[in-house]
C-alpha cells in the first residue's frame, strides 16, 4: 500500500484540520480524521496556543465547547469554538500513526492482506479508516468478494451512507482497478 497517496486521499476527503470539530458521525475529530471519543484522549494530543503547550484545562474545555455543540456542520463551523491548536508537523505525525494502525488491524483482520493487489489495498484502507473495522465489518458481500479476490463485486459493493458521492467512487474505481491490475 502506498502510505503516500494514502495520506493524499485521506486529506482530500477527510481535510487536516488543526483544531477540534464534529464529524458528521458526531464525534469529536481534530486532524485528518482522527477520532476523540472522549475529554482524556485530547489530552494525549499536543495540542498548542499560540506556540505554548496548552494546559488540561485549556484542552479539556475546548473538547466540552466542541462536543456540546451540534454536529453535522462543516470543520470552521467549530474553530471559533476552541483556542487549542494542532501544528502541522504534528497533524502528519498523526496521520501517519492512525494509517499505520488501520494498516496492522487489516493485516490482522485479513490474512492475505500483502498479497491484494495496491489498490485493492487502498481501497479496503479507506473504507477501514472511514467506518472502522465494526463499520466494515457490516459489509459481508463486500468482505467476501475481497476475500475471493473479487474485486469486481467488492466495487459494486463497497458504497457506503453518509459520505460523498466522489469518496464512494473513487473507492469503487480503486476496487475496479484492482481487477484490472491481476
Amino acid at each position: 500500500m502506498n502510505r503516500q497517496q494514502v495520506l493524499a486521499r485521506l486529506v482530500l476527503f477527510e481535510g487536516s484540520v488543526n483544531h477540534m470539530y464534529r464529524c458528521t458521525g458526531g464525534e469529536v475529530t481534530a486532524g485528518v480524521g482522527h477520532a476523540i471519543p472522549v475529554s482524556g484522549d485530547a489530552l494525549r494530543l499536543d495540542w498548542q496556543i499560540n506556540g505554548r503547550k496548552a494546559s488540561a484545562l485549556e484542552i479539556s474545555s475546548d473538547f466540552a465547547s466542541v462536543r456540546a455543540a451540534a454536529k453535522g456542520m462543516l470543520p470552521s463551523h467549530y474553530e471559533p469554538l476552541s483556542v487549542c491548536r494542532l501544528s502541522e508537523n504534528f497533524l502528519t505525525q498523526l496521520a501517519n500513526e492512525d494509517i499505520a494502525a488501520v494498516e496492522a488491524a487489516l493485516t490482522r483482520a485479513f490474512p492475505a492482506w500483502h498479497s491484494y493487489p495496491e489498490p485493492g489495498q487502498e481501497a479496503l484502507f479507506d473504507m477501514a479508516f472511514n467506518l472502522g473495522m465494526a463499520g466494515l465489518r457490516k459489509f459481508p458481500k463486500l468482505l467476501a468478494a475481497v476475500t475471493a479476490g473479487d474485486w469486481a463485486t467488492a466495487a459494486a459493493e463497497c458504497e457506503r451512507q453518509g459520505i460523498s458521492p466522489a469518496r464512494n467512487e473513487a473507492t469503487a474505481a480503486l476496487f475496479r482497478s484492482a481487477s484490472e491490475s491481476e
